[in-house]
């Protein structure tokens, strides 16, 4: 596609990148670590530009960017093209999701010999410490396979990291509208989070900043890609358990996240997508009763019944909904 115009974000980006060392360290900075950031876009181009100026304004510099086009429908391909040329950009015929779309830009990251790798969600922008502070602390800290920094956003109380074992009352308080109480009273969300300004090990990090160690990825394997959207932070975590590293929430390193900016674009079909999810998650990876499951689905069936009352894409896709929500995802997991 052909345009006779170049838009101020663009413009902006573009004066940037032609002073900023990130892409080509000197002699002096390939002493540190080599950091790969993996960046998912689909029909969000703008955000991503703005996620990728921010890395130009970190302090540490030995870092490279991986962008996976999942399939977008618009011009972002040519418009990133056009405004970041030292940035790879791999395009995906279709979008493939979550899991699937990151595994392609983590598999890069690997072959080029990354020590980490950042899985980073588009619509974020880092601050200018925080890939420091968790090169730093992942260096001090041989056991964390998976890190997470502070996420800072417009609501502070949607994305803390999960301190409990997902038992029924855990799901119930964290990944539910329950929560929506749990987080406004300060006991109980200190019992189910972690909110605190030290370093702790938790049991889930939010999926929209995740800063792995690459051999955590030769020992853990890389994204189930069972899951097209939703829960796989959640896997991710317990898999790196099970090869016997852990899961640290670093509140030193910190960015800022817009929010589900191209999730919300689904809208039922978020929904759809995140029963299917759930299902694969709780028959493969954490086992929970017959009367825990249906619990879970029965919140599930009334948090979606009370949108399809009031938003016609939601009855349009109520079937699909239910066959989802009753759907029992078992496979065969290493």
């Amino acid at each position: 596609m052909t345009r006779d115009h170049t838009t101020p974000e663009e413009a902006s980006y573009s004066r940037t990148a032609q002073h900023a060392p990130g892409w080509l360290p000197t002699q002096s900075e390939t002493i540190q670590p080599s950091v790969y950031f993996v960046l998912l876009n689909w029909n969000g181009w703008r955000d991503t530009l703005e996620c990728i100026r921010s890395l130009h304004l970190m302090a540490y510099r030995n870092w490279h960017a991986v962008i996976v086009d999942n399939g977008s429908t618009d011009d972002s391909v040519a418009r990133l093209k056009e405004a970041c040329p030292g940035v790879t950009i791999i395009e995906n015929e279709k979008n493939r999701g979550f899991a699937a779309g990151n595994n392609v830009g983590i598999r890069m990251a690997l072959k080029n010999a990354a020590d980490y790798v950042f899985v980073l969600n588009n619509d974020t922008t880092v601050f200018p410490d925080t890939l420091s502070e968790l090169v730093s602390f992942a260096e001090k800290h041989p056991e964390a396979g998976l890190m997470g920094p502070q996420i800072h956003r417009r609501d502070p109380q949607r994305e803390w990291p999960i301190r409990r074992r997902l038992d029924l009352l855990t799901l119930l308080c964290t990944l539910t509208p329950f929560r929506l109480l749990v987080v406004r009273l300060p006991f109980l969300r200190r019992r189910f989070y972690s909110t605190d300004s030290q370093p702790a090990v938790v049991q889930f990090l939010p999926g929209s900043a995740l800063f792995f160690r690459a051999e955590t990825f030769q020992a853990a394997g890389l994204f189930d890609e069972s899951t097209f959207l939703d829960f796989e932070e959640l896997i991710m975590a317990e898999k790196v358990r099970g090869v016997g590293l852990s899961a640290y929430f670093v509140p030193g390193a910190g960015i800022w996240h817009k929010g589900s900016a191209s999730a919300s674009k689904l809208r039922a079909k978020r929904y759809v997508e995140n029963a299917k999810s759930e299902a694969y998650f709780l028959s493969n990876y954490v086992q929970l009763s017959q009367v825990g499951r249906c619990i879970v689905r029965l919140i599930r069936f009334v948090t979606y019944a009370a949108r399809a009352l009031r938003y016609r894409n939601y009855r349009e896709h109520f079937h699909e909904f239910v066959d989802a929500l009753l759907s029992n995802h078992t496979v065969n997991v290493e």
